[in-house]
């Protein structure tokens, strides 16, 4: 794990189902690796990956209690249910690491980086007071659509028939002090 001398950090990257969202978040994870990093991939069941590519890792396997995402009316259902599925498993797996460190007393400090579309990531981190980060996979012109999106739902103008689900992203100020701050040397 990345050591600045004072300080180990354990990743627990959080990532999506779908390939144009793992592949990156996988890469993600080998290149912190590479810098030291401890990494840990917290992943639903549904389309879950290759872990012998990875040895280094840890995959964390989170129960979604789905079948796919062919069993919902839309993809916003799907991923609202595996949103509400994954966080109670996430939350009890990070729970236990805290614990287990404060009994060892190693110093390891625990940063979640969840993929936007796994919105209980950033909640879970909230919950447990924990630093995380977004990662986002999309092109920047995502985000001006993703910010608009309810401003048009409200006005009528988005055709969406239905209940509409768009996660509320968390943004937290994370409490690190300059000597918890993640480094690493080349």
């Amino acid at each position: 794990m990345a050591d600045n001398g004072r300080r180990r950090w354990r990743l627990v990257l959080v990532a999506s189902p779908l390939q144009g969202h793992m592949t990156p978040m996988l890469q993600l994870g080998t290149y912190l690796h590479s810098k030291g990093f401890s990494i840990t991939i917290a992943h639903p069941e549904f389309n879950p990956p290759d872990s012998s590519n990875h040895p280094d890792f840890i995959f964390l396997q989170l129960p979604d209690n789905l079948s796919g995402p062919g069993n919902f009316t839309s993809f916003l259902r799907f991923l609202q249910a595996l949103n509400d599925n994954c966080k109670p498993h996430l939350q009890e797996y990070l729970v236990r690491i805290i614990n287990a460190k404060i009994e060892e007393y190693e110093k390891e400090s625990v940063v979640i980086i969840y993929d936007n579309l796994m919105v209980f990531g950033g909640s879970v981190a909230v919950d447990l007071d924990l630093p995380s980060i977004i990662m986002h996979t999309s092109g920047a012109a995502f985000f001006p659509a993703y910010k608009i999106i309810p401003q048009l739902h409200q006005e009528g103008r988005f055709p969406v028939h239905g209940n509409f689900y768009l996660p509320k992203i968390i943004y937290k100020r994370s409490k690190i002090r300059p000597d918890q701050r993640l480094a690493y040397t080349d």
